[in-house]
Protein backbone atom coordinates (compact mmCIF):
# COMPACT_ATOMS: atom_id res chain seq x y z
CA UNK A 1 0.00 0.00 0.00
CA UNK A 2 2.93 2.47 0.89
CA UNK A 3 4.62 1.95 -2.43
CA UNK A 4 1.22 2.44 -4.44
CA UNK A 5 0.77 5.98 -2.47
CA UNK A 6 4.25 6.83 -2.75
CA UNK A 7 4.02 5.84 -6.82
CA UNK A 8 0.43 8.05 -7.18
CA UNK A 9 2.50 10.82 -5.74
CA UNK A 10 5.38 10.75 -8.24
CA UNK A 11 3.08 10.41 -11.22
CA UNK A 12 1.09 13.07 -9.71
CA UNK A 13 4.34 15.36 -9.52
CA UNK A 14 5.17 13.85 -13.09
CA UNK A 15 2.00 15.16 -14.24
CA UNK A 16 2.47 18.47 -12.69
CA UNK A 17 5.75 19.15 -13.78
CA UNK A 18 4.55 18.38 -17.97
CA UNK A 19 1.74 21.53 -17.26
CA UNK A 20 2.80 24.36 -19.50
CA UNK A 21 3.03 27.74 -17.87
CA UNK A 22 3.10 31.37 -19.40
CA UNK A 23 6.88 32.58 -18.95
CA UNK A 24 7.88 35.55 -17.79
CA UNK A 25 10.96 37.35 -16.28
CA UNK A 26 11.64 37.47 -12.76
CA UNK A 27 12.73 41.20 -11.91
CA UNK A 28 13.04 41.42 -8.35
CA UNK A 29 12.54 38.60 -5.33
CA UNK A 30 11.81 39.75 -1.97
CA UNK A 31 11.54 37.80 1.07
CA UNK A 32 7.63 37.50 0.96
CA UNK A 33 6.67 38.42 -2.90
CA UNK A 34 8.59 38.31 -6.01
CA UNK A 35 8.24 40.77 -8.53
CA UNK A 36 7.82 39.67 -12.52
CA UNK A 37 6.93 40.62 -16.29
CA UNK A 38 4.58 38.24 -18.26
CA UNK A 39 4.93 38.86 -21.77
CA UNK A 40 1.77 39.70 -23.90
CA UNK A 41 -0.23 36.36 -24.50
CA UNK A 42 -3.47 35.02 -25.45
CA UNK A 43 -5.59 33.70 -22.62
CA UNK A 44 -9.53 32.14 -22.95
CA UNK A 45 -11.72 33.74 -20.59
CA UNK A 46 -14.79 34.42 -18.57
CA UNK A 47 -16.26 36.46 -15.63
CA UNK A 48 -19.17 36.28 -13.28
CA UNK A 49 -20.38 38.34 -10.79
CA UNK A 50 -20.54 36.87 -6.73
CA UNK A 51 -20.42 37.66 -3.30
CA UNK A 52 -18.23 35.01 -2.98
CA UNK A 53 -14.92 34.34 -4.93
CA UNK A 54 -15.58 30.32 -4.10
CA UNK A 55 -18.84 30.63 -5.96
CA UNK A 56 -17.61 32.17 -8.93
CA UNK A 57 -14.66 29.92 -9.44
CA UNK A 58 -15.00 26.59 -7.77
CA UNK A 59 -17.49 24.89 -10.85
CA UNK A 60 -19.57 27.89 -12.59
CA UNK A 61 -16.06 29.56 -14.58
CA UNK A 62 -13.90 26.60 -14.34
CA UNK A 63 -16.51 24.49 -15.39
CA UNK A 64 -16.78 26.91 -18.84
CA UNK A 65 -13.27 27.12 -19.28
CA UNK A 66 -12.79 23.00 -18.62
CA UNK A 67 -15.40 22.77 -21.70
CA UNK A 68 -13.82 25.07 -24.01
CA UNK A 69 -10.21 22.80 -23.71
CA UNK A 70 -12.26 19.57 -23.85
CA UNK A 71 -12.98 19.96 -27.08
CA UNK A 72 -16.55 23.16 -26.88
CA UNK A 73 -14.70 25.29 -29.67
CA UNK A 74 -15.04 25.72 -33.27
CA UNK A 75 -12.25 23.35 -34.31
CA UNK A 76 -14.03 20.64 -31.80
CA UNK A 77 -10.38 20.02 -30.52
CA UNK A 78 -8.77 19.33 -27.47
CA UNK A 79 -6.51 21.72 -25.94
CA UNK A 80 -3.88 20.63 -22.98
CA UNK A 81 -4.54 22.32 -19.41
CA UNK A 82 -2.03 24.96 -18.42
CA UNK A 83 -1.47 26.48 -15.27
CA UNK A 84 -1.65 28.96 -13.66
CA UNK A 85 -5.49 29.87 -13.59
CA UNK A 86 -5.58 33.30 -12.88
CA UNK A 87 -8.95 35.20 -11.48
CA UNK A 88 -9.03 38.88 -11.54
CA UNK A 89 -10.94 40.25 -8.39
CA UNK A 90 -12.74 43.31 -8.82
CA UNK A 91 -14.33 44.16 -5.23
CA UNK A 92 -17.41 45.53 -5.13
CA UNK A 93 -18.07 48.90 -3.37
CA UNK A 94 -19.32 47.91 0.33
CA UNK A 95 -19.33 45.12 2.27
CA UNK A 96 -22.42 42.57 0.65
CA UNK A 97 -22.05 43.86 -2.99
CA UNK A 98 -21.17 41.17 -5.60
CA UNK A 99 -17.31 41.73 -7.11
CA UNK A 100 -16.55 41.00 -10.35
CA UNK A 101 -14.27 38.01 -11.12
CA UNK A 102 -13.03 37.22 -14.69
CA UNK A 103 -10.98 33.92 -14.66
CA UNK A 104 -8.67 32.76 -17.46
CA UNK A 105 -6.66 29.74 -18.78
CA UNK A 106 -3.49 30.28 -20.59
CA UNK A 107 -3.72 29.41 -24.38
CA UNK A 108 -0.68 26.74 -24.76
CA UNK A 109 2.15 27.72 -26.86
CA UNK A 110 0.81 25.63 -29.97
CA UNK A 111 -2.29 27.30 -30.08
CA UNK A 112 -1.22 31.25 -29.14
CA UNK A 113 -0.79 32.20 -32.96
CA UNK A 114 -4.47 31.03 -33.64
CA UNK A 115 -6.31 29.63 -30.45
CA UNK A 116 -9.87 28.01 -31.26
CA UNK A 117 -12.72 29.94 -30.72
CA UNK A 118 -15.26 29.23 -27.80
CA UNK A 119 -18.57 27.88 -28.45
CA UNK A 120 -20.15 29.19 -25.27
CA UNK A 121 -20.99 33.20 -25.72
CA UNK A 122 -19.53 33.45 -22.15
CA UNK A 123 -16.37 32.94 -23.24
CA UNK A 124 -13.47 34.91 -25.13
CA UNK A 125 -10.31 35.12 -26.23
CA UNK A 126 -8.32 37.89 -24.72
CA UNK A 127 -5.34 39.63 -25.92
CA UNK A 128 -3.99 39.95 -22.43
CA UNK A 129 -1.11 42.92 -22.75
CA UNK A 130 2.25 42.43 -20.79
CA UNK A 131 1.26 42.20 -16.86
CA UNK A 132 3.88 43.47 -14.52
CA UNK A 133 3.03 42.05 -11.28
CA UNK A 134 4.20 41.72 -7.35
CA UNK A 135 3.44 37.97 -6.18
CA UNK A 136 2.93 36.51 -3.20
CA UNK A 137 3.16 32.79 -2.52
CA UNK A 138 0.94 30.38 0.02
CA UNK A 139 -0.28 26.68 0.03
CA UNK A 140 -3.14 24.95 0.87
CA UNK A 141 -6.91 24.43 -0.50
CA UNK A 142 -7.72 28.46 -0.27
CA UNK A 143 -10.65 29.78 1.24
CA UNK A 144 -11.98 33.15 0.38
CA UNK A 145 -10.86 34.43 4.05
CA UNK A 146 -7.30 32.49 2.71
CA UNK A 147 -6.96 35.10 -0.81
CA UNK A 148 -8.31 38.57 1.47
CA UNK A 149 -5.53 37.67 3.74
CA UNK A 150 -2.56 37.31 1.85
CA UNK A 151 -3.84 40.12 -0.23
CA UNK A 152 -3.73 42.48 2.62
CA UNK A 153 -0.38 40.93 3.19
CA UNK A 154 1.12 41.69 0.32
CA UNK A 155 -0.17 45.17 0.29
CA UNK A 156 1.23 45.79 3.66
CA UNK A 157 4.56 44.18 2.53
CA UNK A 158 4.83 46.91 -0.61
CA UNK A 159 3.46 49.57 0.99
CA UNK A 160 6.48 49.23 3.68
CA UNK A 161 9.03 48.31 0.94
CA UNK A 162 8.16 51.44 -0.72
CA UNK A 163 7.04 50.26 -4.24
CA UNK A 164 5.10 52.85 -5.84
CA UNK A 165 2.44 52.64 -8.80
CA UNK A 166 0.39 49.76 -7.50
CA UNK A 167 -3.03 49.20 -8.17
CA UNK A 168 -4.24 48.46 -4.73
CA UNK A 169 -7.68 49.03 -6.58
CA UNK A 170 -8.00 44.88 -8.12
CA UNK A 171 -6.17 41.90 -7.60
CA UNK A 172 -5.09 38.55 -9.02
CA UNK A 173 -6.08 35.28 -7.38
CA UNK A 174 -3.87 32.33 -9.18
CA UNK A 175 -3.70 28.37 -8.56
CA UNK A 176 -1.63 26.30 -10.27
CA UNK A 177 -3.24 22.71 -8.60
CA UNK A 178 -6.01 20.81 -9.76
CA UNK A 179 -8.80 19.97 -7.30
CA UNK A 180 -7.18 16.66 -7.39
CA UNK A 181 -3.80 17.48 -5.90
CA UNK A 182 -4.14 17.32 -1.65
CA UNK A 183 -0.40 18.12 -0.84
CA UNK A 184 1.87 21.11 -1.81
CA UNK A 185 -1.05 23.02 -3.60
CA UNK A 186 0.34 26.49 -4.56
CA UNK A 187 -1.90 29.53 -4.72
CA UNK A 188 -0.72 33.17 -5.66
CA UNK A 189 -2.24 36.70 -5.26
CA UNK A 190 -1.03 39.63 -7.45
CA UNK A 191 -0.94 43.08 -7.68
CA UNK A 192 -0.25 45.00 -11.39
CA UNK A 193 2.21 47.48 -11.13
CA UNK A 194 1.05 50.25 -13.56
CA UNK A 195 4.06 51.95 -14.93
CA UNK A 196 5.91 50.00 -17.05
CA UNK A 197 9.49 51.86 -16.70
Amino acid sequence: MRTFTALSVFLACQLALAIEMPPYDLVNSAETYEERVYPARKWATTSHLSISHHEATSNIMFGKLFNYIDGHNDAGIKIDMTAPVTTLVIPGEGPNCENNFTMSFYVPAAHQDNPPTPTNPDLYIEERPELHVFSRRFHGFASDEDWIVNAAQLHDDLVAAGEEGVDYQTYYTVGYDSPFVIIGRNNEVWFMKNDMN
